[in-house]
């Protein structure tokens, strides 16, 4: 018997919602429930013969299914979703995100002319990152890479690894940056009360 607050899974396409597409139930009535689908961010109306209970803790590894933590689809593991590290154990893990979304994510690749002519301005003595203002001996005490720019292939510049990993976290969005500031700020004033 499905509850309020419990998980479910869509078990065919509805309203432009992919099958198998996780949500939780905000409300329930006898034959119906509001169902928040996460990947969507929509909350909808839905028969209870479409959704089923899903046990979001037996996802993911060592389970055969997991869910993406982009689009909220439950997929197979090893086969929607790309082997990313092996762990101390040797045992090989897989991307959080599925391959499907990882495209979208990864957008256009650095544009071959475009590493060549960072590659002839590479740091190779001396290095100041342009946004964490930290310097470093390139490739000795920090790793460098080109950033690029996703959109459209073209190279921005060198940067630290650290940096150009957080740009990534922020999916190179100015608003989001401008949301992760608004944060901080906010935190940082209430702290001083």
């Amino acid at each position: 018997m499905i509850k309020v607050n419990d998980f479910v899974v869509l078990t065919e396409e509805y309203k432009g919602i992919d099958k198998n597409s996780v949500g939780f139930v905000e409300e329930l009535a006898s034959s119906n429930a509001k169902v928040f689908f996460i990947g969507k961010n929509v909350l909808i109306d839905i028969d209870l013969s479409k959704i089923k209970f899903i046990d979001v803790a037996r996802t993911g590894k060592p389970y055969k299914y997991k869910i993406c933590n982009v689009c909220h689809i439950l997929k197979e593991d090893y086969k929607d979703f790309e082997i990313n590290q092996t762990d101390a154990k040797g045992r090989k893990t897989t991307r959080p995100t599925c391959t499907k979304c990882r495209k979208i994510i990864d957008g256009l690749a650095l544009k071959p002319l475009e590493r060549k002519r960072m590659n002839d301005i590479k740091p190779e003595f001396f290095f100041t990152c342009p946004i964490c203002k930290k310097s470093s001996i390139p490739f000795v005490t920090a790793n460098l890479v080109i950033d690029h720019d996703h959109d459209t292939g073209n190279a921005r510049d060198w940067i630290c690894d650290s940096c150009n990993t957080g740009l990534g976290r922020f999916k190179d969005s100015i608003e989001l940056m401008r949301e992760a500031i608004k944060y901080l700020e906010k935190h940082k004033q209430s702290q001083k009360s």
